[in-house]
């Protein structure tokens, strides 16, 4: 019988490596949930996790400080996001303290939900024999992340146009469809927005998918899809049922699987994996560069280019005002989704502005992160601010901030 502590150290355990395939093909959640035996175990535990942590968001209406949003909000911005604690207390506004404790309950919450579910009172703890196992998978991903860290470590912004990256996998992938008597359909659609991912990762990424789903559809039908959303771009591979029926893993497919994963996570996009003994279902999906208008209201030149420069290779774009007076104008023209405001400017009171963005028709509702020397969060709070940035500030820091003010809006009824 698996206790209590013991189930809850291996869910805290798996949420903080929720994106690492190795670690959770080995955590023995995956057995206790029923996938342990899955080619995808990686992917279906990590589904399982978001979900539930997805079902504990509260509705729209609930009161933004409620006990609720104090359970979701830590859960999913801290492992979902896998954003570090002091961004995550910030967006909360309270401090790393009082968000570890907070954090610690939440846990408890979700810990409970899960129990529930999967009946964990009756479930035996997990033999010996699948930490054989676990130990061998360990050992035999360990070359894969070493193989690709030159990708995850490079700091430059990297940029793919996926009218140039496609056209060589889909040739690759007529070939391999030709030899096992697949017809792959494509349905892509023409200029695509680019995407800010490595183009070899990507394209390799994308392969490692059509080597699993092909072979698996034999003498039948593989759709291949591209469409451009709002700010993003969606890639689908499917295969609805496969023609000669259930089948079996095959040899190398958990390994390619865990290839597209890893793959997936360092061009910055979410891989949603449905693959089973019957059919297959991938959707890739990556931040389209430079969609979403950001207007930044800074008076120093240097910080204005240090800022658009943290954008670049982002699903960023840049617009950028020295003028305050031009904010509300440039709001009303060009339609910013988040807007980043220096307080401490000459002429203009930056405090006065940010209350004139907020009751503007034009801005009253779009996320605001004032960035400023001065150490003023609750004044910022105060005056409606959705973000605190104190300078000098990282590139990494601005960008968490900016992907917070992005999940709110898209959690934003209408």
């Amino acid at each position: 019988m698996l206790s209590r502590d013991q189930f809850l150290r291996h869910l805290r355990e798996d949420l903080v490596h929720l994106y690492e395939p190795r670690h959770l093909r080995r955590s023995p959640l995956a057995t206790l949930f029923g996938v342990g035996d899955r080619f995808d175990s990686a992917s279906a535990l990590q589904r399982i996790l978001i979900e539930a942590i997805q079902s504990l968001e509260p509705p729209p209406d609930e009161p933004s400080r409620s006990r609720a949003w104090e359970v979701y909000e830590p859960l999913y911005y801290r492992y979902v996001e896998q954003l570090g604690q002091e961004a995550v207390a910030a967006q909360m506004r309270m401090s790393v303290r009082h968000l570890r404790r907070k954090e610690r309950d939440a846990l408890e919450v979700l810990a409970d939900r899960l129990w529930a579910r999967f009946g964990l009172d009756k479930a035996p703890a997990p033999g010996t024999e699948g930490g054989d196992g676990a130990a061998g998978a360990g050992e035999e991903a360990l070359p894969v992340s070493e193989a690709l860290s030159w990708l995850s470590e490079n700091q430059e912004p990297a940029c793919s146009d996926l009218n140039q990256v496609l056209p060589p996998v889909l040739e690759l992938a007529r070939r391999l469809a030709d030899e096992h008597h697949v017809r792959l359909e494509t349905a892509v659609a023409p200029e695509l927005p680019k995407v800010p991912a490595d183009p070899v990762a990507l394209r390799q990424c994308l392969l490692s998918l059509l080597s699993v789903v092909i072979p698996r559809a034999r003498g039948g039908e593989v759709h291949l899809s591209g469409r451009a959303l709002r700010w993003e771009v969606e890639l689908r591979m499917q295969c609805p049922a496969y023609p000669s029926g259930p089948k079996p893993a095959l040899n190398d497919e958990a390994a390619s699987l865990n290839m597209a994963e890893e793959l997936a996570r360092i061009c910055k996009g979410r891989l949603t994996l449905s693959a089973d003994a019957r059919a297959f279902d991938a959707t890739l999906t990556l931040p389209a560069v430079e969609q979403l208008p950001v207007l930044v209201i800074e008076d120093n030149a240097d910080t204005l280019q240090l800022l658009q420069r943290y954008m670049l290779g982002t699903r960023y774009r840049f617009i950028g005002t020295r003028d305050p007076e031009q904010a509300l104008t440039l709001a009303e023209q060009l339609s910013p989704q988040i807007i980043v405001l220096d307080v401490m400017m000459p002429r203009v009171d930056g405090w006065e502005l940010l209350d004139r963005l907020r009751q503007h028709p034009a801005t009253g509702r779009t996320p605001v992160v004032v960035c400023t020397v001065l150490p003023q969060k609750e004044m910022a709070r105060l005056l409606g601010a959705n973000a605190f940035l104190k300078k000098p500030v990282t590139r990494q820091a601005f960008l968490a901030a900016l992907d917070l003010q992005v999940e709110s809006l898209a959690r934003t009824p209408g």
